[in-house]
């Protein structure tokens, strides 16, 4: 590396360069990586809170009126903020500038005993009771409200 009077070589300071070069350069990748198998696993998480509420509504649909059941939500989704929101053509997760759709069969789907809003949206870390109940016209509403 270095010649008789101490001074380096060319060659041994371009080797090292293309060193630190080929370092930093595996270190990005590496750290991109990192960032979509991050990015996967969240979506992942997204899709199967959204599947099991999902299926919590559909039973709750398909037993049919005075039928319920209590879900909690999570309090995060690989450690990020999120909200839920439902209504007749599907349910939604906002996570992370994300959006994740599940499949809801057509139904009404309200967050009042009046049964006139058509959506509803669930926050992290909360209970909710899940109620199937009819109308005045015999149509099967599913009642989403915040256990107190």
């Amino acid at each position: 590396m270095m010649d008789s009077k101490g001074w380096l070589s060319a060659d041994a300071l371009i080797a090292f360069l293309v060193l630190i070069i080929l370092i930093t350069s595996l270190i990005n990748i590496v750290g991109n990586r990192i960032d979509t198998v991050n990015s996967i696993e969240e979506a992942s998480e997204s899709r199967v809170l959204g599947e099991n509420i999902a299926q919590q509504i559909e039973t709750t649909h398909s037993n049919g009126p005075g039928y319920y059941t209590i879900y909690r939500t999570p309090s995060t989704i690989f450690h990020e903020y999120y909200h839920v929101h439902i209504n007749s053509s599907g349910l939604y997760i906002f996570v992370n500038g994300k959006t994740c759709y599940s499949y809801l069969s057509f139904m009404r789907v309200t967050g009042s005993d009046y049964m006139r809003d058509l959506e509803v949206t669930l926050k992290p870390d909360t209970s909710y009771n899940i109620t199937s109940k009819q109308d005045t016209l015999k149509n099967t509403w599913i009642v989403i409200k915040e256990v107190w």
